[in-house]
């Protein structure tokens, strides 16, 4: 049921998806460092739906405009399995 591979060889390195991989993980890392404020972390680097549909609603920090947000929150994970099976896939369908 789950993708190990895929049928499509690759020849070269994938650097780009190798490096979004390892991104992810750290930002992880650093999520989980952050302990209690960890909630704040979320919440100033997600993106909200609330800050998209109502202008003027903040929920995170406002520091950090609602358009990054769409951004930086492809880094984000709740969790361990989370990031797992999202890396697994970036690295089967990514590499080529």
């Amino acid at each position: 049921m789950i993708p190990l591979r895929d049928d499509n060889p690759t020849t070269l390195t994938p650097v780009v998806t190798v490096s979004l991989i390892v991104l992810n993980c750290l930002v992880f890392l650093y999520q989980l460092s952050l302990g209690p404020a960890e909630e704040r972390f979320i919440l100033s680097f997600a993106a909200v739906p609330a800050e998209w549909f109502h202008p003027g609603t903040v929920v995170g920090d406002p520091a950090v405009p609602a358009a990054v947000t769409v951004l930086t929150s492809m880094f984000l994970h709740a969790g361990l399995l989370h990031l797992g099976g999202n890396m697994l896939y970036l690295w089967i369908f990514g590499n080529n």
